[in-house]
């Protein structure tokens, strides 16, 4: 018979076949559920106000609206299958319906009929009709009425008929060998009533079934202390008996022990092995740290026994170094092996010393609810253990220096091996234990690693597997994640798998499939243990975009103080979540964890902690330039965010090392900016740095840096800047030979600054399309506009570009050998950029001069430019300049016969130029080698200087030069051919030299 009336939840009425709670008003469901827990039985009218009206105030006519909602009660019940009557009786009401429709009722018949199962010996059946039973059950009884009848009604059936129903089906399981399944259906008890005594009791006997003695002793310990908090004396009292009746040891066999607990150390004893994790087959690398311990542990110089602690970032195998080298070392510890999880993080609370010391008196089978105080079973566990043969005592995932301190003590006769993700400073001090800090494992190893757990697949898609390794960063557990993710999904190319694991989010889910598995997990233990300052600065190296960052730039981005902020630092190192790579000032993260802070700030709109990071970058940046380059051109800044504080250099050096060294940062930055459409950032960022960048050929980056800047000047609007940047980019590819380029970029800027009548603007660009004109070999036109150019300087006036306008002029000039016309023009550059304090323009008039008053053979005025340019170089380190002037140097050496230094210079020459990246600065000084190596009748040397140096105008455009050059290496080439015997002869006043340097040659400075 089906089951017509339901009160345990909503109250459900069986309509149309089904049982259902969308039927009738809430106070109608409210009476029939009060008239169901007695069905047959007369309630007055005051009992059922009392149970059915939740309202504190009863109605006023407590007769009419009792009656009225009867009323439509029956109304509503018109419908069910089944539907019951209601009868008024002496003013009270009555419901007629058979118990057994109803599921309370039902329940209690059919637990009867399971106890009797149970007592006929069929557990199966009892099970099956036990849990049918309680299926009944949809929530808790009279669901949605509060009165005090209710829930009065509602604690008594809970108590009388839930739980022990609950409890018995727990006790079938077990009956029938069933532990995890009667261990689940415990877990799955409401939080109100896990504690019920008779479910601690069964929970502790189902652990002990499953042979988990530590996780057993531990519930019933905590159960103990909740008992005796609550003044249960009666409940720990039950737990006890029923905790030593488990613990009881099983008869022994005729003329056997029944206990080797006090057998004397070695004397036939198995050894312990409590808690050890299996030895996990294929374990990869770690030898050095494999040695050291057995150096640490198994060595008999110290007098006692040794410790040593483990520690490493989550993840980094610290555990699974441990198990394996306590399986390698077993043999050496006769007494066994004990390894008990603290608990340190994780979601579970952390282990105290008095669990830690139950747990291990446990593991040695000692009676530990024979001593009730924990100080007694402390003396008991050192005394045991000092009985024990070697014993080996793992404290796997320690989570501070406190939670083992203490117990170190009791256990001071063991070998003790001690893992945690942090370093353990305090307890490594005060204990003098030694530490190995395991790092990430080398490509190698991770590789290894990642394709012996990919059943196979490596070796199907190598380069996708070995993608996925470097994706791994070398974490045991991140690698493991993927070999599994890629065992189980055969189907999935390693290609595509491993570009959905680019991204973040899901990189950092592998294994979240339902037993907090995941790399998210597993981070968060160690995020949460840190204290919100140390969790601010974590956050804060997800929104750099670098993985080292420098420590001014954390101070100043941080909202903290800077001691606050250093402090947090040190907490990082010590969690392993960062480190400090080489200099003591910088800091770097590695990528996985990385990856880890970028989630942890989701919300993308909050710029906040962006903008700050991008404000002391941009900051600093104007000061290096402003003290590297304090005569260049710097655009407006925006404001420093509220408490940036820029980092100061003293030198022009070290403001151009900060450039160089924050070179990936900075790139980073710029892109990251326009991304995020701080388009002002990105525009004025890469100015303040193409200077410093240019003088070490880190032309590359200014490219990237200048690209961007151009489009997000476009993206904001900003025409000035646009032309600004689009000038600088067209300058650029001038010096990279890129010719078509660059006039792509300066057309363009020209036709911005005109629109806009920007006289600087036209000024700048013109400049440069003369220069474009020059490489191109148009010389005429490229006069014509630098001419152009220094008249509408004087007109604005504009001393820095007129001296640029009259060193170009000049150089053109002396392409043509009209040496004397240009002498007056870089005269003229020269004055202007001494009044304005220009030293890098000065270096390069000096040296343009060393080169011409050479030409002339006015040696005396070629070396006195030489000296000067030589003096202003000397604090800089200006490679162009640097290669610039080797190579003028060098033609001076050998205009005055000093062969051997020559050769020197120009070689040195070509080494800078290759250094700088620069093209065009190799071809002019492969150019002047040869020259040299020809004058010193060596042609063979010379001819290949002169064919790498064509090879290199060709490449950049500069094909008037490269003809020029050709014409004259042709010329060589026929009188070689010749005049030039196969051998040279030893009395021969010749200088012969190997080929010069290439890319991959070491070379001089």
């Amino acid at each position: 018979m089906e089951i017509a009336f339901g009160i345990l939840g909503q109250t459900t009425v069986r309509m149309h076949g089904k049982l259902t709670e969308h039927w009738g008003s809430r106070q109608a469901q409210h009476l029939l559920a009060t008239l169901l827990t007695q069905p047959g039985k007369r309630f007055s009218q005051d009992s059922l106000i009392a149970w059915a009206w939740n309202d504190t105030t009863p109605p006023v006519n407590p007769k009419e609206a009792l009656y009225k909602a009867i009323t439509r009660l029956r109304q509503a019940l018109a419908d069910a299958d089944d539907p019951p009557v209601i009868r008024t009786i002496n003013g009270g009401y009555q419901l007629d319906v058979s118990p057994d429709l109803v599921d309370i009722h039902r329940f209690g018949d059919e637990m009867r009929r399971a106890r009797q199962f149970s007592a006929a010996g069929d557990h199966e059946s009892a099970c099956d009709v036990a849990r049918a039973a309680l299926a009944l059950w949809r929530d808790e009884p009279l669901a949605g009425m509060t009165t005090e009848p209710a829930q009065n009604w509602r604690r008594a059936g809970l108590a009388t008929d839930w739980v022990p129903a609950y409890g018995f089906l727990a006790a079938e399981l077990l009956a029938i060998g069933r532990p995890e399944e009667a261990l689940r259906h415990l877990a799955d008890a409401p939080h109100p009533h896990a504690s019920e005594p008779a479910f601690v009791k069964l929970r502790v006997t189902a652990l002990y079934a499953l042979r988990q003695a530590p996780e057993a002793h531990t519930h019933y310990l905590a159960a103990l202390r909740a008992y005796a908090e609550d003044g249960n004396t009666d409940a720990a009292t039950d737990l006890r008996a029923h905790h030593s009746q488990l613990r009881a040891p099983a008869p022994a066999p005729a003329g056997k022990p029944a206990s080797t607990l006090h057998a004397a150390p070695g004397a036939g004893v198995s050894p312990v092995r409590v808690g050890l994790p299996r030895n996990l087959r294929g374990f990869v690398g770690r030898s050095d740290s494999r040695r050291t311990l057995d150096r640490l542990l198994l060595s008999a110089d110290s007098g006692h026994a040794p410790a040593a602690i483990v520690s490493g970032p989550p993840g980094i195998g610290k555990t699974s170094l441990a198990v394996h080298w306590a399986h390698h070392a077993a043999d050496r510890f006769p007494g066994g092996i004990v390894c008990i999880d603290l608990q340190g993080f994780g979601p579970a609370p952390a282990r105290t010393t008095d669990e830690i010391v139950d747990l291990a008196l446990t593991a040695l089978d000692y009676p530990i609810d024979h001593l009730v105080s924990a100080t007694a079973r402390a003396a008991q566990l050192r005394a045991l253990l000092g009985r024990q043969a070697p014993l080996l005592i793992v404290l796997d995932n320690v989570g501070s220096s406190e939670q083992v301190d203490t117990l170190l003590e009791l256990v001071e006769s063991c070998t003790v091996l001690i893992t945690s993700r942090s370093s353990l400073h305090a307890l490594a001090r005060r204990h003098d234990i030694p530490t190995i800090k395991l790092g990430h494992l080398d490509e190698e190893h991770s590789f290894t690693l990642l394709s012996r757990r990919m059943r196979g697949r490596a070796e199907q898609e190598p380069e996708a597997a070995q993608a996925l390794a470097r994706l791994g960063d070398g974490l045991p557990l991140a690698l493991t994640l993927l070999a599994q993710r890629a065992a189980s999904r055969p189907s999935l190319g390693l290609g595509t798998m491993l570009e959905q694991l680019r991204d973040p989010d899901t990189m950092l889910s592998i294994g979240d499939d339902g037993d907090d598995a995941s790399l998210r997990t597993t981070f968060s233990a160690s995020y949460q243990a840190l204290d919100a300052t140390a969790q601010d600065v974590f956050r804060l190296f997800g929104h750099h975009p670098g993985a080292e960052i420098h420590a001014d730039t954390l101070f100043s981005a941080s909202t903290h103080s800077k001691v606050a902020t250093r402090r947090a630092l040190e907490n990082l190192v010590a969690w392993h979540l960062i480190d400090q790579p080489r200099e003591t000032d910088r800091y770097r993260i590695p990528d996985i964890f990385h990856r880890y802070s970028r989630t942890l700030t989701p919300d993308e709109s909050d710029l906040r902690p962006l903008r700050r990071v991008l404000s002391h970058y941009l900051h600093t940046a104007a000061r290096a330039h402003l003290t590297a380059h304090p005569y260049g051109n710097r655009p407006p800044l925006i404001p420093a965010e509220p408490g940036i504080v820029p980092t100061t250099f003293d030198t022009a050096t070290a403001a151009m090392h900060w450039a160089l060294l924050e070179r990936g940062n900075l790139s980073a930055l710029v892109t990251e900016a326009e991304r995020r459409e701080l388009y002002d950032y990105a525009i004025i960022l890469p100015h303040l740095l193409t200077d410093t960048w240019a003088r070490y050929g880190r032309h590359a980056d200014m490219t990237h840096g200048l690209t961007v800047a151009a489009r997000a000047a476009k993206a904001a609007g900003n025409v000035i800047a646009e032309a600004s940047t689009l000038n600088d980019l067209g300058e650029l590819h001038l010096i990279l030979g890129n010719d078509r380029e660059a006039h792509v970029y300066l057309t363009r800027a020209l036709e911005l600054a005109t629109q806009y009548d920007e006289a600087t603007g036209m000024l700048t660009v013109n400049i440069n399309l003369a220069r474009f004109h020059r490489h191109g070999g148009e010389h005429a036109e490229a006069i014509a506009c630098y001419q152009r150019c220094i008249s509408q300087a004087r007109r604005i006036p504009d001393p820095v570009r007129e001296g640029k306008a009259e060193h170009y002029l000049a150089d053109t000039l002396a392409d043509l050998d009209r040496h004397r016309q240009a002498l007056p023009h870089y005269h003229r550059a020269l004055h202007l950029r001494t009044v304005l304090g220009d030293t890098v323009g000065q270096i390069a008039t000096h040296t343009a001069l060393t080169v011409l008053h050479t030409h002339e053979q006015r040696l005396e005025l070629a070396h006195m430019h030489c000296r000067q340019a030589l003096a202003t170089l000397e604090d800089r380190d200006d490679l162009t300049a640097k290669m610039k002037l080797l190579a003028a140097r060098a033609r001076l050496a050998h205009a005055e016969g000093n062969t051997r230094e020559a050769l020197r210079l120009a070689w040195d020459a070509v080494a800078v130029a290759r250094q700088a990246h620069n093209a065009t600065g190799q071809a002019r000084a492969l150019e002047t080698l040869g020259d040299i190596l020809l004058s010193l009748h060596n042609p063979r040397d010379a001819i290949d200087a002169w064919t790498e140096a064509i090879a290199f105008y060709r490449g950049r455009g500069r094909d008037t030069k490269a003809a020029r050059l050709q014409a004259r290496l042709d010329e060589v080439i026929v009188d070689t051919d010749e005049l030039i015997p196969g051998t040279r002869r030893g009395d021969e006043d010749t200088v012969a030299m190997p080929s010069p340097p290439r890319r991959d040659r070491a070379h001089k400075h």
